[in-house]
């Protein structure tokens, strides 16, 4: 019998111990996942992604910068405006979902400020994402202040710097029922320019099959805020979309791009972290921006012409024969020490008046610096 109860007061003592280390643990483990989780959500990569002159026809070289769901974080949006900066896109357009449904959109003062931000670097255009029509109202509002073009159901003529033209069309979003083709895009084969096309949801691309657009950029999966890191490159899990983040073919040529966007649900990201995507349409080395690098390039060689004369001079002291003196830049006849100013030595540029060789070589040393 004390043997019982010897054993139960131990057991009981025991389980204690365990359940207090259990739930330390659980609680340091707990702790350690959403220090990740928030450390993983406020790391915002700036993503190039190079396209062919085929992903919009004719349009020309063109830099276009995409962000998407914003979700009410002023802070990563201060982050994202200065990545599109140091870009220096052409073309900026926002991609839906700036404030969080069940949120208060806090001042807007921030995003005002931020989309005139953004207007300073480039033309900006923006659509909706399923939860800005909850204050859809305050929202138009803040685009209007901002004089922010807002497309819903809407196509506008955007001229590129090399003077192709690009047709953006902004859809209104396929969860809220709002989206209207057939008042903005033209069957396929009709359009005469290059469509770029603005949808939240990417599986709104299926509605769309019959209409005419050549790159298709979305938001809304997050890229699902959850990352495979075993896989490379990493695994997007998303129960949203078949297309959770990244680029993908559609048919008939066409190209659909899936940001992970720049905000999140939760605050958190594991292994996927927010982005905003430089897209390069086409070689840029063509368009007007890179001319200030050609013209760089293009004063290299002017300096290294200046001193090839100085820079053949200097091999010639180490000659033993002044006879050398006489064939510099270009082949010479084979006359060996020329008497003084006669006819054939007229055309040498590089012999001033009788003076010794010696005398003709040092004083020129000291001009290549």
């Amino acid at each position: 019998m004390k043997f019982i109860k010897r054993f139960f007061k131990h057991t009981v003592r025991n389980f204690r111990r365990y359940l207090a280390a259990g739930i330390l643990c659980t609680i340091v483990l707990g702790g350690v996942v959403v220090y990740y989780g928030k450390k993983g959500a406020e790391m915002l990569e700036c993503n190039y992604l190079q396209l062919p002159e085929e992903a919009l026809p004719g349009a020309g070289p063109v830099r276009i910068a995409f962000a998407s769901d914003i979700h009410n974080n002023p802070g990563m949006l201060n982050k994202a405006i200065e990545q599109m900066r140091k870009a220096k896109p052409d073309l900026i357009l926002l991609g839906g979902d700036y404030i969080m449904a069940d949120q208060r959109f806090m001042r807007t003062r921030w995003f005002i400020n931020g989309l005139r931000q953004m207007a300073e670097i480039a033309p900006v255009y923006a659509i909706l994402g399923n939860q800005d029509y909850e204050k859809l109202g305050q929202l138009e509002r803040v685009l209007q202040t901002a004089e922010i073009p807002l497309l819903r159901n809407e196509a506008r003529n955007w001229e590129t710097p090399t003077g192709g033209t690009v047709c953006i069309v902004g859809l209104g979003d396929w969860n809220e029922g709002d989206e209207d083709p057939h008042s903005c895009m033209l069957p396929i084969g009709e359009e005469e320019s290059a469509v770029l096309l603005l949808s939240h949801d990417p599986e709104s691309r299926w509605l769309l099959r019959q209409y005419d657009w050549d790159l298709m950029l979305s938001g809304h999966t997050h890229g699902g805020q959850i990352g495979n890191p075993f896989k490379e490159p990493t695994q997007f899990i998303s129960f949203r979309s078949s297309m959770p983040a990244g680029l993908f073919d559609f048919e008939g040529g066409r190209r659909v791009f899936v940001s992970r966007g720049v905000g999140s649900i939760c605050g958190m990201r594991f292994f996927c972290p927010p982005e905003i995507n430089i897209i390069d349409i086409g070689d840029r080395s063509s368009v007007p921006a890179a001319e200030g690098e050609e013209g760089d390039d293009a004063e290299a060689p002017a300096e290294t012409d200046t001193p090839q004369p100085s820079d053949a001079q200097p091999e010639q002291p180490q000659e033993s024969t002044p006879e050398q003196q006489d064939v510099l830049p270009a082949p010479a006849t084979d006359s060996e020490l020329p008497p003084p100013p006669a006819p054939a030595n007229d055309s040498k540029l590089d012999t001033p008046p009788p003076a010794p060789a010696d005398d003709s070589i040092i004083p020129e040393l000291p001009m290549p610096a």
